[in-house]
């Protein structure tokens, strides 16, 4: 299993140079944001997460052999009963030595999820598949070739549903030889979560759809990301289907209207991260992501509607951890249950371009957290 991280870590790692420049531009992160004109709400603040950060840094630590130590990915989602789920992709398993770095042996599995208490007070269990002594991916393509990662999940007419994006080997030169093969969507019982089936899904080869979902009257919208050309300007795609209909038919988003049609869908932002967030924040809808290819600056963009227009894009933090040598930040995700109004917590996930370095320090593979604060209207 530490030859897929291995893969997957150089991969990433012929990214860093294009990024180099990126960084040595980037404002300094404890900058006073300030929002462009014209976009509500405004930033008052941002400020680091250190309780969350410190959170799952002991989680990851205490666990033993078989346990969640490190992961990126990190989508939450509200459940019944008081807990989140947590959402994992790459996950590295314990146990963690004193020092924070993991044994050669540690295993390695693409996917996993931890149910915790609200503000993750109270964390574990973690759940995959397999056994405690065999852990295994907690969904797996029926292709033993290919491998899921996790994109949002949601809730809807008692059962959670959570986006998956196959990938697999392409016909590309390495390191850069593997790509999205597919979508589909687990659904899962609750509260125990336990896997019921895996439906495929619109996206193809083209769109990684799920990785915001988000509830508005009878409607789930349901965000997709487009790689552009090169490494620059991933494209936001939305489509939206009725609560209770999640699995088929969709409506996708014309940029004027909707349509049944998938080859309709318009992009409608451009140079986002692989992953981004979507959260009401009073009267307006607020899109939270990274720069485009391992820029680590976080952006934010208001909309009067879940369909946008999606206008501003001002930066508001830059990860500390980018100016430090072979570490990367990317990946925003949102988490509106952990906070009440005014306020809006979001993760970035941590990584290095040395898979060496992440079994010296597997802190470097766990997620960081913001909070930022609105002024009231």
């Amino acid at each position: 299993m530490a030859g897929a991280a291995l893969s997957l870590g150089m991969a990433v790692a012929s990214a860093i140079p294009a990024a180099a420049s990126l960084r040595a531009a980037a404002s300094p992160h404890a900058a006073t944001p300030r929002a462009a004109a014209g976009s509500t709400p405004v930033v008052a603040s941002v400020t680091p997460d250190t309780q969350l950060d410190q959170a799952w840094r002991q989680y990851g630590d205490s666990g033993g052999q078989g346990s969640w130590a490190g992961a990126d990915g990190t989508y939450s989602v509200p459940i019944p009963g008081g807990h989140d789920a947590w959402l994992f992709n790459d996950t590295f398993l314990g146990p963690v030595n004193a020092d924070q770095s993991l044994p050669s042996t540690a295993g390695f599995i693409h996917n996993s999820a931890v149910l915790t208490s609200p503000r993750a007070t109270s964390m574990g269990p973690f759940i995959t598949g397999g056994t405690r002594q065999d852990p295994q991916a907690l969904v797996v393509p029926t292709n033993s070739a290919d491998w899921y990662w996790n994109t949002d999940g949601i809730v809807d007419q008692g059962h959670l549903y959570v986006f998956e994006q196959e990938n697999g080997r392409i016909d590309s030169p390495p390191p850069f030889d593997f790509g999205q093969t597919g979508m589909t969507i687990a659904k899962f019982s609750l509260p125990a979560m336990h896997l019921e089936s895996v439906t495929p899904t619109y996206g193809g080869t083209d769109v990684s759809w799920g990785v915001q979902l988000l509830q508005e009257g009878p409607w789930i919208y349901i965000y997709g990301v487009e790689a552009g050309s090169g490494f620059a300007g991933d494209e936001v795609h939305l489509a939206r289907a009725r609560t209770g209909h999640l699995l088929g038919p969709w409506q996708f988003s014309t940029g004027s209207g909707w349509s049944s049609d998938p080859a309709a869908s318009v992009p409608l932002l451009s140079d986002v991260g692989a992953s981004y967030s979507v959260t009401r924040v009073d009267s307006q809808y607020v899109l939270a992501t990274t720069g485009s290819f391992l820029n680590p600056q976080i952006y934010l963009y208001t909309a009067p509607t879940p369909a946008g227009p999606f206008t501003g894009g001002t930066m508001i933090y830059t990860p500390p951890e980018a100016s430090q040598p072979g570490l990367y930040a990317y990946n925003v995700a949102a988490h509106p249950e952990l906070t009440g109004p005014g306020k809006l917590v979001l993760s970035y996930n941590v990584n290095t371009s040395s898979v060496s370095e992440l079994y010296a320090n597997i802190n470097n593979n766990r997620a960081r957290f913001i909070t930022v604060s609105f002024a009231r209207p």
